[in-house]
Protein backbone atom coordinates (compact mmCIF):
# COMPACT_ATOMS: atom_id res chain seq x y z
CA UNK A 1 0.00 0.00 0.00
CA UNK A 2 1.28 3.67 -0.65
CA UNK A 3 0.85 6.98 1.26
CA UNK A 4 -0.29 10.02 -1.06
CA UNK A 5 0.65 13.72 -0.39
CA UNK A 6 -2.24 16.29 -2.20
CA UNK A 7 -1.40 19.53 -3.45
CA UNK A 8 -3.66 21.62 -5.82
CA UNK A 9 -2.81 24.83 -8.58
CA UNK A 10 -4.97 27.16 -9.80
CA UNK A 11 -5.08 29.08 -13.16
CA UNK A 12 -6.45 32.43 -12.59
CA UNK A 13 -7.20 33.82 -15.81
CA UNK A 14 -8.59 37.58 -16.36
CA UNK A 15 -10.20 37.02 -19.78
CA UNK A 16 -11.01 40.86 -19.76
CA UNK A 17 -7.02 41.55 -20.90
CA UNK A 18 -6.44 37.60 -21.79
CA UNK A 19 -3.69 37.90 -18.76
CA UNK A 20 -2.76 35.15 -16.02
CA UNK A 21 -1.46 35.32 -12.31
CA UNK A 22 1.52 33.89 -12.36
CA UNK A 23 3.49 32.99 -9.17
CA UNK A 24 7.53 33.27 -9.43
CA UNK A 25 8.15 30.42 -7.17
CA UNK A 26 11.35 31.07 -4.71
CA UNK A 27 10.83 28.45 -2.22
CA UNK A 28 11.41 25.10 -1.71
CA UNK A 29 12.61 22.85 -4.39
CA UNK A 30 10.67 23.47 -7.13
CA UNK A 31 11.24 26.99 -7.82
CA UNK A 32 10.10 29.10 -11.64
CA UNK A 33 7.58 30.54 -12.77
CA UNK A 34 4.11 27.96 -11.89
CA UNK A 35 0.37 28.77 -10.59
CA UNK A 36 -0.49 29.77 -7.16
CA UNK A 37 -0.81 26.86 -4.67
CA UNK A 38 0.28 24.44 -2.06
CA UNK A 39 -0.43 21.52 -0.11
CA UNK A 40 -3.82 20.33 1.06
CA UNK A 41 -4.23 19.89 4.41
CA UNK A 42 -5.42 17.01 6.88
CA UNK A 43 -9.16 16.70 7.00
CA UNK A 44 -9.15 19.93 4.90
CA UNK A 45 -11.58 19.44 1.64
CA UNK A 46 -9.91 20.00 -1.75
CA UNK A 47 -11.71 22.89 -3.01
CA UNK A 48 -11.54 24.44 0.07
CA UNK A 49 -7.65 23.68 0.00
CA UNK A 50 -7.17 25.67 -3.19
CA UNK A 51 -9.24 28.45 -2.31
CA UNK A 52 -6.96 29.05 0.71
CA UNK A 53 -3.79 28.59 -0.89
CA UNK A 54 -4.64 31.35 -3.31
CA UNK A 55 -5.78 33.52 -0.62
CA UNK A 56 -2.61 32.96 1.42
CA UNK A 57 -0.57 32.87 -1.22
CA UNK A 58 -2.12 36.10 -3.70
CA UNK A 59 -4.46 37.86 -0.91
CA UNK A 60 -7.29 37.00 -3.96
CA UNK A 61 -10.45 35.46 -3.07
CA UNK A 62 -11.73 33.18 -6.16
CA UNK A 63 -14.88 31.23 -6.91
CA UNK A 64 -16.53 29.17 -9.77
CA UNK A 65 -13.35 26.73 -9.32
CA UNK A 66 -12.95 24.13 -11.71
CA UNK A 67 -11.12 20.88 -11.97
CA UNK A 68 -9.25 20.77 -15.19
CA UNK A 69 -6.71 17.53 -14.66
CA UNK A 70 -4.36 16.36 -12.25
CA UNK A 71 -0.43 15.83 -12.17
CA UNK A 72 0.59 12.44 -10.63
CA UNK A 73 3.61 10.83 -9.91
CA UNK A 74 4.63 7.28 -7.41
CA UNK A 75 8.09 8.06 -5.57
CA UNK A 76 9.51 4.83 -5.29
CA UNK A 77 12.20 5.82 -2.55
CA UNK A 78 9.06 7.13 -0.24
CA UNK A 79 6.79 4.63 -1.59
CA UNK A 80 4.31 7.59 -2.02
CA UNK A 81 2.37 9.07 -4.25
CA UNK A 82 2.12 12.55 -5.61
CA UNK A 83 -0.80 14.42 -6.80
CA UNK A 84 -1.67 18.20 -7.95
CA UNK A 85 -5.34 18.85 -8.62
CA UNK A 86 -5.33 21.31 -11.24
CA UNK A 87 -8.10 24.34 -11.22
CA UNK A 88 -8.69 26.97 -13.29
CA UNK A 89 -11.17 30.08 -13.00
CA UNK A 90 -12.10 33.47 -13.94
CA UNK A 91 -13.73 34.49 -11.22
CA UNK A 92 -11.42 36.33 -8.29
CA UNK A 93 -12.00 39.57 -6.09
CA UNK A 94 -9.15 41.52 -3.82
CA UNK A 95 -6.38 43.58 -4.15
CA UNK A 96 -3.45 41.55 -5.07
CA UNK A 97 -0.28 40.98 -2.62
CA UNK A 98 2.86 40.93 -5.00
CA UNK A 99 5.26 40.36 -2.61
CA UNK A 100 4.43 36.60 -1.19
CA UNK A 101 6.30 34.60 0.99
CA UNK A 102 6.50 31.48 -1.69
CA UNK A 103 7.12 34.05 -4.05
CA UNK A 104 6.03 37.32 -5.87
CA UNK A 105 2.89 37.12 -8.61
CA UNK A 106 2.09 39.24 -10.95
CA UNK A 107 -0.33 39.11 -14.15
CA UNK A 108 1.06 37.90 -17.25
CA UNK A 109 -0.53 37.87 -20.94
CA UNK A 110 -1.34 34.04 -21.67
CA UNK A 111 0.47 33.73 -24.97
CA UNK A 112 3.94 34.29 -23.22
CA UNK A 113 3.30 31.50 -20.83
CA UNK A 114 5.41 28.98 -22.21
CA UNK A 115 8.90 31.48 -22.73
CA UNK A 116 9.10 32.35 -19.43
CA UNK A 117 11.45 30.65 -16.71
CA UNK A 118 8.95 27.56 -15.80
CA UNK A 119 9.36 25.51 -12.88
CA UNK A 120 10.39 21.72 -13.78
CA UNK A 121 7.54 20.41 -15.47
CA UNK A 122 5.20 23.16 -15.28
CA UNK A 123 4.87 23.52 -19.08
CA UNK A 124 3.52 19.77 -19.03
CA UNK A 125 1.10 20.70 -16.48
CA UNK A 126 0.12 24.15 -18.64
CA UNK A 127 -0.55 21.33 -21.84
CA UNK A 128 -3.27 19.92 -19.25
CA UNK A 129 -4.69 23.22 -17.98
CA UNK A 130 -5.08 25.17 -21.48
CA UNK A 131 -6.47 21.73 -23.33
CA UNK A 132 -10.17 21.05 -22.98
CA UNK A 133 -8.83 17.18 -24.35
CA UNK A 134 -6.58 16.39 -21.63
CA UNK A 135 -6.76 15.41 -18.30
CA UNK A 136 -3.84 13.83 -16.90
CA UNK A 137 -0.15 14.73 -16.88
CA UNK A 138 1.94 11.25 -15.34
CA UNK A 139 5.38 11.24 -14.27
CA UNK A 140 6.69 7.78 -14.45
CA UNK A 141 10.27 6.45 -14.26
CA UNK A 142 9.31 2.80 -15.27
CA UNK A 143 7.85 3.98 -18.98
CA UNK A 144 11.10 4.57 -21.75
CA UNK A 145 9.56 8.05 -21.66
CA UNK A 146 9.91 10.59 -18.76
CA UNK A 147 6.04 11.50 -18.72
CA UNK A 148 2.67 10.82 -20.79
CA UNK A 149 -0.47 12.89 -20.90
CA UNK A 150 -3.70 10.94 -21.09
CA UNK A 151 -6.60 12.26 -23.45
CA UNK A 152 -10.09 12.34 -22.42
CA UNK A 153 -11.62 9.33 -24.53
Amino acid sequence: METAELTNMCMIEDTKGEKVLVQNRKKGNWTGIAFPGGHIEQGESIVDSVIREVKEETNLDIENIKLCGIKDWYGREENKRYIVFLFKTETFSGELLENGEEGDVYWVDKESLYNLNLANGFDKMLDVMLSDTLNEYFISKTLEQDYWIRELK
